[in-house]
């Protein structure tokens, strides 16, 4: 048994090869004593259907939930996937960096674009580290107090934030991110001002020195 939150059509043709199985002593995989959740948990992960949870209801039943998670990030493939056959697959980002779930290639991402250095990831890989989390997550919302929606995020050897300005922030990884936009929202207050629209890049990756251009 699942609930609806996927097909019941690709969730079954996943999981019946396995349930008509048997293991190396010829003993049907769907005995309740031999059943095995987690290799349906596998194997539903592996397609990219979700991320679930499976348990076993004595006597004979198999019940199969995903749990709902909140989108907080859009993460697409490096080009570099092509060859992988991947290259136009994205997904939503949970607020713990994980991929939960397939998202279409939008002209304009409803959610931040989150790029890393990561590689090929799948639904149920983590995409950030728990430092990158909380940076984001800090910085994110301190763009929002100041009334910047951000785009596109970068992650390398620095950070760079794209707004929907078409402007976009360097920061450095280590920088204390509430002293960086305390800076931060002084120089666009005081020495940027009515020029924000013709803003190219505000460059803060260097302590105590602040850079921009104007187009």
């Amino acid at each position: 048994m699942a609930d609806d939150y996927v097909v019941g059509s690709e969730l079954e043709q996943t999981i019946s090869p396995y349930m008509v199985s048997v293991n190396k002593f010829w003993l049907p995989q769907n005995n309740y004593f031999l059943f095995d959740p987690e290799k349906v948990v596998s194997l539903i992960k592996d397609k990219e259907i979700g991320i679930a949870i499976a348990e076993k209801k004595f006597p004979k039943t198999l019940e199969v939930r995903f749990p709902e998670a909140e989108p907080w990030l859009i993460y697409c493939l490096h080009e570099s996937a092509a060859e992988a056959g991947h290259a136009d697959k994205c997904y939503y980002v949970s607020a713990l960096g994980i991929l939960i779930d397939s998202a279409p290639r939008f002209s304009e991402n409803p959610l931040p674009r989150i790029i890393t250095e990561s590689g090929d990831k799948k639904i149920g890989d983590s995409v950030l580290s728990d430092d990158e989390i909380l940076f984001l997550k800090t910085a994110i919302s301190e763009f929002k107090r100041i009334g910047i929606t951000i785009k596109e995020i970068v992650i390398a050897k620095d950070i760079r934030f794209s707004t929907k300005e078409n402007w976009y922030l360097l920061i450095d990884k280590d920088a204390d991110v509430k002293k960086t936009f305390a800076d931060f929202k002084l120089l666009l207050e005081q020495k940027i001002k009515d020029d924000r629209t013709d803003l190219i890049y505000i460059d803060m990756r260097f302590p105590d020195k602040a850079f921009y251009k104007l187009r």
